[in-house]
């Protein structure tokens, strides 16, 4: 049976309350990721898996090498492309996603933030189950890591 396994290059936050649970993940996109059809597919469905079960999901994509939009693809998956996918073509962004349960309903807030070469990475809130959101300064761990020697 032919599989197809979208690549990890994710961050999961546990909490260990009551044992590992996973409460966050930031989910960065790869060249692969954006590469193929079932590529894109997989990637929404590993992301709507994320959401489904309640954890905070932020996606940051940077590749410049492929122009497809994989949260506009999650949308898609999701049955929601009206008004939440991005107004404009935008091969580079960053979005977060926050399930919630309000008034007898579920449902996703979300963030989406085109991004421009040259320009700074904005800070967005990741949503960790049982704590709320923590802004998470995409600029500042870009520039740290840089400095720190991890990434060019």
């Amino acid at each position: 049976l032919p599989a197809l396994f979208p690549d990890d290059f994710e961050v999961h936050v546990f909490s260990s309350v009551a044992g590992p649970t996973l409460v966050a993940a930031i989910e960065l996109v790869s060249p692969r990721n954006k590469d193929r059809d079932e590529a894109r597919r997989a990637f929404a469905a590993k992301c709507a898996a994320y959401l489904q079960r309640g954890v905070g999901l932020m996606v940051v994509d940077v590749v410049t090498s492929r122009h497809a939009n994989l949260h506009d693809e999650l949308m898609a998956l999701l049955g929601h492309t009206a008004g939440l996918t991005f107004p404009t073509p935008a091969p580079l962004y960053a979005t977060a996603y926050r399930p919630a349960h309000r008034e007898e309903r579920n449902e996703i807030d979300l963030w989406r933030e085109p991004l421009a070469l040259g320009q700074p990475l904005p800070t967005l809130p990741l949503a960790v189950r049982g704590l709320g959101c923590l802004p998470i300064d995409l600029e500042g761990t870009y520039m740290e890591a840089r400095k720190r020697g991890r990434i060019g």
